[in-house]
């Protein structure tokens, strides 16, 4: 391109394999792939914050330069062009560079409760970077990130402008640290229903053990971590109603695990018969049935 027209968001791969010119192919899609999540879920965050639900197309498409190639040559570069909705595009871009920066700015590990630093990073990012963590712990290429946006965009005031983020080693150290729990509590009990986890980390890289998932009646999900031992008796259960006690961890930027002690099956709570019962063993205190108590509750009079 003799000139940029539109705002564009450069990745490029330098040192280790990306040094060879060349990388597996299923390692440079997995790095665009968790660029372009990280943008859209710094739009749905932006969007959010604005009161609008309403998904937003940015028209992403991979850049050729004048020699017709869409990877560079010196280390693996690509250009990905923000097409549609330049404004917010920007924004969102700016976000991810920004988040990605926080994280390598961090000087030390964070203390092992909320604190500032974890204030500055966007969870849903985070869980996208873990894929390029992953990738960089095999190939032990740095991603370098950068936004290039033309005179004719003018950045919206009150956004932080970071002109390029560099995910190193460094970063990789600060995501491990705000993995770790912030803090353990033992002998925890939920109840809720069990399914297979979709979104289990790129870091969790330990043996001897498998993931589920809860969904709890109150909407919270709990991320579930079995021993291979219990595999037999966990199977069974799976989309089931389960009561589980076990340790419980909570973390800066995501969703909460429990280490399984006991699992078993829950029966199905069922609120009216418990009503209807109580019904029967005190009028005085139970004068009517549930549909009635709820009527009179709720209609207006």
């Amino acid at each position: 391109m003799s000139k940029v027209a539109e705002p564009v968001f450069t990745i490029s791969l330098e040192k280790g394999l990306a040094d060879r010119h060349r990388m597996p192919i299923d390692q440079v899609i997995s790095v665009l792939s968790s660029v372009k999540q990280m943008i859209a879920d710094a739009a749905s965050e932006l969007q959010s914050d604005e009161g609008d639900g309403k998904p937003l197309d940015f028209g992403l498409e991979i850049s050729s330069g004048l020699d017709g190639n869409a990877f560079r040559k010196g280390s693996l570069k690509a250009q990905i062009v923000i097409t549609k909705n330049h404004a917010k595009g920007i924004r969102a871009a700016q976000r991810v560079l920004a988040t990605i920066h926080d994280l390598s700015a961090v000087k030390k590990p964070p203390a092992r409760e909320y604190s500032a630093e974890a204030e500055l990073v966007t969870g849903r990012i985070l869980n996208r970077l873990e894929k390029i963590a992953a990738i960089h712990e095999v190939s032990r290429s740095d991603a370098k990130f950068s936004v290039t946006v033309p005179k004719a965009f003018r950045v919206e005031p009150g956004i932080k402008k970071v002109k390029a983020a560099t995910f190193s080693e460094r970063g990789l150290q600060a995501l491990y640290a705000f993995r770790e729990p912030v803090f353990r509590e033992s002998g925890v009990t939920i109840h809720g229903k069990l399914a297979e986890l979709k979104d289990k980390s790129a870091l969790e890289r330990e043996e001897g053990h498998f993931w589920g998932q809860l969904l709890r009646e109150n909407g919270e999900l709990w991320r579930i971590q079995f021993k291979n031992s219990q595999t037999d008796s966990v199977r069974l259960l799976f989309k089931e109603q389960v009561e589980v006690t076990g340790e419980a961890h909570y973390f800066q930027s995501r969703t909460p695990k429990l280490i399984v002690k006991e699992i078993a099956r829950d029966d199905e709570r069922d609120y009216v018969k418990a009503f209807d019962d109580l019904y029967g063993l005190n009028k005085a205190l139970y004068n009517a049935p549930l549909e009635i108590v709820l009527k009179r509750r709720y209609e207006p009079e």
